[in-house]
């Protein structure tokens, strides 16, 4: 068993999907059908969805990715103006509508 697909809710589904590629620089994007934005992270997708409700802020709902050179990439989209939040060995960012995304290096031994 493994996870297939996070729906994360979005205001914007085009606008989502070009921030997580430019700006995040996280994965690639498949466009299924006139709206569904696919987003490959790794093996699994998320799901960029804007017809499913409100989107959630404000919570500590989030998704995390592992990065590989995390020192590095926390550089480059700090320098793009994205604020980072840290928590000890957390790093939390925000996409455009407040969705949280945790960064995880991979050498974190946090559940091994």
């Amino acid at each position: 068993m493994r996870i297939n697909h996070i729906t994360v809710l979005v205001a914007d589904n085009k606008a989502s999907a070009e921030y997580y590629v430019n700006v995040l620089e996280m994965g690639e994007v498949k466009l299924i059908g006139e709206n569904h934005y696919w987003l490959l992270i790794g093996d699994v997708y998320i799901h960029l969805t804007a017809n499913s409700g409100k989107t959630i802020k404000d919570t500590f709902y989030h998704f995390a990715v592992e990065i590989d050179d995390l020192p590095s990439y926390l550089k480059k989209i700090e320098s793009k103006g994205i604020e980072i939040k840290r928590d000890g060995l957390q790093f939390f960012i925000h996409d455009l509508d407040g969705n949280m995304i945790e960064l995880i290096d991979t050498n974190n031994k946090f559940f091994k």
